[in-house]
């Protein structure tokens, strides 16, 4: 077996990560050797990221953060891909560039700029999972959780789909309708994978 790197994005509350446990356990059960995997990461450029510690940080310098993170995982993902694992990774550059481009707090990122940021880090996924659900129903599911960041913003997160839909165009994502039952998304995005496997 060969080793493959699929990413699994979304807007908030689309079920990635869920997806992607769901996935990864699915996998393991027919003895596959499955890494899974997130970003930002839990390695120290990541949690640097997560725990917010530098406070009124600029987007330039957040994205600048999010890209050297990126650098030092991808190093990590193409040497699992290269030992024949499967790698399943939560989030990974069109994150970024979808996130960033959009205005937040009257600012936002060049579209251009990011990608060029992004090009020479990354490495091209064999298949790239676009879970599009509607804003309202994938903010639902935010706020059941509990969880309000800066993120958390109806309309910002409409433009933030957008941004994924502009993306997965052009770079042919696998788009998922993510407003169903998660057995079933989950039967179709598997199906997809054991034919690149």
């Amino acid at each position: 077996m060969t080793g493959l790197f699929i990413v699994f994005e979304g807007i908030d509350g689309s079920g990635k990560t869920t997806l992607c446990e769901k996935i990864h356990e699915a996998l393991v059960s027919e003895g596959k050797k499955v890494v899974i995997t997130q970003e930002p990461t839990h390695d120290e450029i990541g949690t640097f990221i997560r725990d917010g510690i530098v406070k009124d940080i600029s987007q330039k310098a957040e994205a600048l953060l999010f890209v050297a993170d990126r650098a030092v995982h991808t190093d990590r993902i193409s040497a699992w891909v290269d030992a024949n694992l499967i790698v399943l990774c939560d989030r990974y550059f069109a994150s970024t560039i979808a996130y960033q481009s959009v205005p937040l707090n009257d600012s936002a990122l060049d579209w251009d700029w990011l990608l060029a940021l992004n090009k020479p880090v990354t490495r091209k996924p064999d298949i790239t999972f676009l879970l599009d659900i509607d804003v309202d129903k994938s903010m639902k599911r935010v706020h059941a959780r509990g969880e309000k960041g800066k993120f958390e913003n109806i309309e910002y997160q409409r433009n933030v789909r957008l941004n994924y839909l502009k993306l997965a165009k052009q770079f042919d994502f696998t788009i998922v309708n993510a407003d169903r039952d998660l057995d079933e998304i989950a039967k179709e995005v598997l199906k997809e994978i054991k034919e690149k496997i």
